[in-house]
C-alpha cells in the first residue's frame, strides 16, 4: 500500500474483533509511529503507552466515562455521554496513549495510524476519555509519565477489524480549503 492510498482509505474504527494483536506488531507500528519528525534534532518528545485486553481496555472506558459524566464541564461536546451503547474504546484489544506535546503527539499519531492500516490492522483516535486522563489518578493507574506542563495523551485503540467501512472517494473535505494565496 503507498503512502497516498493509505491516506484516502483510512477509517477510524469502532468495531474490532477479539483476537489479540500480536507484541511484535504493536512494536512495529509505534517504531513506524517514532519516525515522525521531531521538533528538533536528537529530540524525543514522545512516550507510549499500551494497554493490553478488550477486559481491562473497556473497564478503564468505564471508569473514563464516568469520570466524564460526574465532571465535564458545561457547554457543547458532551452528548456522546448520552448515547445508549455508547462505549470509550470500542472493545478494542490494544490501545496506545501517545504522550507529549500535542503537536508532536498529533504527527506520531497519524504515522501509527497509516502504519497500522498498512499492517492490516484498524484504529481510532478516541477523544472520550481525555478528561478521565488528565486526572492524576488516571496517569498514575495507567503508569502515563507526566511529560511536560502543556502535554497531552492521546489515545489511539488498536486491532484486528470485526468491519471496514468501504473508503469513498470524495471532494467534501475541499470545502475545508478555503483560497490559495499565490505571488502576484
Amino acid at each position: 500500500m503507498d503512502v497516498i492510498e493509505a491516506i484516502h482509505s483510512r477509517r477510524s474504527i469502532r468495531s474490532f474483533q477479539a483476537r489479540s494483536v500480536e507484541r511484535a506488531l504493536i512494536e512495529a507500528v509505534i517504531h513506524d509511529a517514532t519516525q515522525a519528525p521531531p521538533p528538533t534534532r536528537d529530540q524525543v518528545p514522545w512516550t507510549f503507552n499500551v494497554i493490553e485486553g478488550a477486559e481491562l481496555i473497556a473497564a478503564y472506558g468505564e471508569e473514563a466515562m464516568a469520570y466524564a459524566v460526574a465532571n465535564h464541564p458545561d457547554g457543547p461536546g458532551w452528548t456522546w455521554l448520552e448515547r445508549p451503547g455508547f462505549k470509550v474504546f470500542w472493545n478494542a484489544t490494544a490501545l496506545v496513549i501517545i504522550s507529549g506535546p500535542v503537536e508532536d503527539c498529533c504527527r506520531a499519531g497519524q504515522n501509527l495510524m497509516l502504519s497500522a492500516l498498512a499492517r492490516g490492522l484498524g484504529t481510532c483516535w478516541v477523544g472520550a476519555p481525555m478528561l478521565w486522563l488528565s486526572t492524576e489518578a488516571a496517569r498514575a493507574k495507567l503508569q502515563i509519565p507526566r511529560v511536560n506542563a502543556g502535554g497531552g495523551d492521546l489515545p489511539r485503540l488498536c486491532g484486528r477489524c470485526a468491519t471496514r467501512a468501504a473508503a469513498r472517494a470524495t471532494d467534501c473535505h475541499l470545502a475545508a480549503l478555503k483560497g490559495v494565496i499565490r505571488p502576484s
